[in-house]
Formats: structure tokens, C-alpha cells, sequence
């Protein structure tokens, strides 16, 4: 019987890369479309529900970021006059964004979309070098695909996430460990991607060793929070800060706090990270049972969380 790679076509693999991008290029086209309009004709669709419903929180994470940039980068963790959030990713994601800070708000959010759509067709365009059969870049696109929705539809980050982790893991395979290391050290603006560096010593493509070349470029880089601790500290805090974002029922408060930890556009770079998992299980049947049994599990899990938040959200 064939492997899967076996039978996996550059041919076939250029129709899927084709197919993804065209689907991409829809979303985006869809998503801004849509902003277009609601702009030049947000009056007159006032107060039709399911328009509220749809735009109430269109861009509201790159609005979130644009306003946590007012207070500057010495009082970046202290309280916010324009909104009720606190930043929580690391000091220098300020200065990733201060770009798109410099830029008017209504010119730096398409900015922020092209390069979200260059960077994904970079990726499809390049994903063999990591996956190679039929199954993984399947459901590789699909859970790409629906991050890449859900991102767009926030304006979030997660696609720099997924690009500097793709990047982080190439470096890696090509025997850079200093170069992985340095892309890693960037996508630990979120702190949960701390956790990486441990993966690759589970799926045995880094020694112990080896963590060197990724935790001394982020100590190196986490220097002022040495040198500062008090700043160290109200970034700390800030982790456990619940904005009050919402007067319903304590358990809709619950839900909008795991939101926030797992929502769909984290499927962006966890779909990349589950990829370089299994390609690195080595014994086949072990792989495909493994596989199958994850894209499964994540795949119910989503749907029910947007079917669980779709009912909160025309209920409350």
C-alpha cells in the first residue's frame, strides 16, 4: 500500500496552494469590503441587528493595540485614558507596531490586511518544505483558513505569530539554531509561545543544549525588565486584569475570559505548531492515528465554541 506521501503529486499539491490562496484572497476581499461599506453607510444601518451584531467588534484588537500605544512605551502597562483594556504582550511588541501607530488609523488598518494576505500566500506558497502529504496541508489550510477569518475579522495578531514561528521552525531545519532562535524570541510577544522551544525538545530537533540559542536572545531582549522590575511587575499584573467589557450574567464574563485564551484565530499559528508535531512522529501508523485523532478533536471543539458564542451573543 502506498504511503500518503507517496501518492501526494507536486500537482495535486499545487491545485490545493491554488484553491487556498484563491479562498484567502475571497475572505480578504469579503472582509474589507464590508468595512468599505459599513463606513460610508453606518447611519443608515444603524440599529439592524444582525449589522450591529456584525461590526460590533470588526477590528476591535487592532483598535485595542492602536489605543494601548497613547500612553508611550514608559507608561505602556499603566492604566489607559481611551479604553478599559491594559497591555499584557511584552514591551517590545511597541515597537513591532509603533509603525502602524505612526500611520492614521484608517490607513494603517488595510496596511495591516495586505500584509496579513502577502504573508499567508508566502506561507502556502512554501508550506512543502514542512508538509509533505495530502492530509496535514488539508487540514493545515482548513484551520489556517479559519484563523485567518476570525483574524482578519479582529485585525488581530496571530498571523505574525504564525509567520515568525513558520520562519523560527526553517531556520531550525536548515541547522540556524541562533536565526530560529531569533524568530522565536519575536513571536514571545504573546507569552503562551514560550512554551516552543520545550516542543522541539519533545519532538527531539533540539537537545537540551540547544536552549540556549532561544532563551538567551529573549533575556537579552528582556533586559529593561531587569534592569526595571517595577515595569516587570505591572506587566505581570496586567495578565490578571479583566476589563469590565460586559454587564451580562457573571457566566457571559466567564465565557469572553476563555474567549480570549482560545479563540478561533489562535488557529493560525496552533495549526502550524500541530503540523511540525506530527511530521515529526516517525513511525507512520503512529502519525496518522495521532493526526487523526487531533484535527478531530480541535475541529468539533471550534465549531462548538462559535456555535456556543453565537448563541451568547443573540441572547445577551
Amino acid at each position: 500500500m502506498k504511503s500518503n506521501k507517496s501518492v501526494f503529486t507536486k500537482e495535486k499539491r499545487e491545485s490545493y496552494v491554488l484553491f487556498y490562496i484563491l479562498i484567502i484572497i475571497l475572505i480578504s476581499a469579503f472582509l474589507v469590503a464590508l468595512r468599505i461599506i459599513f463606513y460610508f453607510f453606518q447611519e443608515e444601518s444603524s440599529g439592524l441587528f444582525f449589522i450591529d451584531l456584525l461590526m460590533r467588534n470588526r477590528d476591535l484588537n487592532f483598535k485595542t493595540n492602536y489605543d494601548l500605544m497613547h500612553n508611550g512605551i514608559i507608561h505602556y502597562y499603566e492604566n489607559n485614558p481611551l479604553l478599559d483594556e491594559k497591555a499584557i504582550y511584552f514591551y517590545f511588541w511597541y515597537f513591532i507596531f509603533y509603525p502602524f501607530y505612526m500611520i492614521p488609523l484608517e490607513i494603517s488598518l488595510y496596511i495591516w490586511d495586505l500584509l496579513r494576505l502577502f504573508t499567508m500566500i508566502y506561507i502556502a506558497v512554501n508550506i512543502h518544505k514542512i508538509i509533505e502529504n495530502r492530509r496535514d496541508l488539508l487540514f493545515f489550510f482548513l484551520f489556517s483558513g479559519i484563523g485567518y477569518f476570525a483574524d482578519m475579522y479582529l485585525n488581530n495578531t496571530n498571523w505574525i505569530i504564525q509567520f515568525l514561528l513558520y520562519e523560527s521552525y526553517i531556520h531550525l531545519e536548515k541547522d540556524k539554531k541562533l536565526y530560529s532562535g531569533i524568530f522565536f524570541t519575536l513571536a514571545t510577544f504573546k507569552i503562551t509561545l514560550i512554551i516552543i522551544p520545550f516542543v522541539f525538545i519533545i519532538i527531539k530537533k533540539i537537545k537540551v543544549k540547544d536552549l540556549v540559542y532561544y532563551f538567551l536572545p529573549l533575556i537579552v531582549i528582556c533586559m529593561p525588565y531587569l534592569i526595571f522590575p517595577g515595569y516587570f511587575l505591572s506587566m505581570i499584573s496586567n495578565w490578571f486584569y479583566i476589563a469590565n467589557t460586559t454587564s451580562g450574567p457573571p457566566i457571559l464574563t466567564i465565557f469572553l475570559i476563555i474567549w480570549r485564551l482560545i479563540q478561533p484565530a489562535h488557529l493560525m499559528f496552533i495549526s502550524i505548531i500541530i503540523v511540525i508535531v506530527l511530521i515529526n512522529i516517525k513511525n507512520e501508523g503512529a502519525r496518522n492515528r495521532i493526526g487523526s485523532l487531533i484535527y478531530f478533536v480541535i475541529f468539533v471543539f471550534w465549531v462548538f465554541l462559535w456555535v456556543l458564542i453565537l448563541g451568547l451573543a443573540l441572547f445577551f
